[in-house]
């Protein structure tokens, strides 16, 4: 069976060794996801079977009927909040969103340790982020710390702007781009299981948590529809959300797991013990609306719409 989307591998071998019988590839695949599985929709021509990626692609889908409902066989500990509409996907994982600064080019004392931090104009154009105009992981972080209801509000974001962060499409191009000592500081796309990764063999240093707020984006699983091998996905669905899956997804794949009961990832503190964490909210079709407003309003903030 194919999984798109984000990576599992180590669970997704623990899956198959449980039942030998299948076989799990995956292709990760930012981005261009959701065109691939419409297109593939449209032709009859399936090849994936199980998509997990955030909730933008997968409300879009679900809306569409790229996706079908499903039910996991044990749904216990999963909070109502997770499921998406008409149960087309589920939340499955969720990350914390961080920082990264280069320690060749800025202080422990000079790094920001705050979200607050982004917007003192020392750091005037020393900042990258994906970029925020557009759909993405900029456009979830500046999102989800306005909505946090913290020191990030409209004023704050009008100061970050003011520093005149480098807008880059896509967190692989922003990550090289500090890699290479264009810039001192990147946020979004970053979060408890890219950041520690930065550190290796680098001068880069990451920041969790980060004080003020933690904003927390989800990942979310469903089943496509008229899948190749529609019994194999519900099955590996059914055991991401299982005790043992979000155990794997945690304590191997770094990821806090949805499911109650189930630890955080190791040596990281539980989301109820970091700042400002928003209850889950119900993932809906009005998130596509408000996303839009956002959007639009990032657009007009960082000067892309004139």
């Amino acid at each position: 069976m194919v999984v798109y989307g984000i990576k599992g591998n180590e669970c997704y071998e623990q899956f198959s060794r449980q039942f030998p019988g299948i076989r799990v590839e995956s292709q990760y695949m930012v981005g261009e996801t959701q065109a691939r599985l419409e297109q593939e929709h449209v032709s009859g021509q399936n090849v994936g079977d199980l998509l997990r990626t955030g909730s933008t692609s997968m409300l879009a889908l679900a809306r569409s009927g790229v996706l079908t409902p499903f039910t996991p066989a044990d749904a216990d500990g999963i909070p109502d909040e997770a499921w998406g509409p008409d149960r087309a996907f589920v939340n499955d994982t969720k990350a914390a969103a961080s920082l990264v600064y280069d320690t060749a080019q800025l202080s422990p004392e000079e790094a920001p340790t705050s979200w607050e931090d982004l917007a003192d104009p020392r750091l005037r154009g020393r900042i990258v982020m994906p970029d925020p105009t557009g759909p993405g992981a900029g456009l979830s972080l500046l999102q989800e710390l306005l909505q946090s209801g913290g020191t990030t509000d409209e004023a704050w974001l009008d100061r970050f702007a003011a520093n005149e962060p480098g807008l880059i499409r896509g967190v692989q191009p922003a990550i090289e781009a500090l890699r290479t000592g264009e810039y001192a500081v990147m946020v979004g796309g970053l979060d408890q299981t890219t950041g520690p990764a930065l550190e290796q063999g680098s001068t880069l240093k990451w920041v969790f948590p980060v004080a003020g707020a933690t904003p927390v984006t989800g990942h979310f699983v469903g089943v496509v529809t008229n899948a190749p091998h529609p019994n194999a996905a519900r099955l590996l669905a059914s055991w991401l959300l299982s005790e043992e899956g979000q155990t794997c997804l945690s304590q191997e794949g770094n990821w806090y797991p949805v499911r109650a009961g189930v630890p955080p990832p190791p040596g990281r503190p539980a989301l109820d013990e970091l700042d400002s964490v928003p209850p889950q909210r119900p993932v809906d079709y009005s998130e596509l609306d408000r996303q839009q407003q956002y959007l639009q309003q990032f657009q007009t903030v960082f000067g892309r719409n004139r």
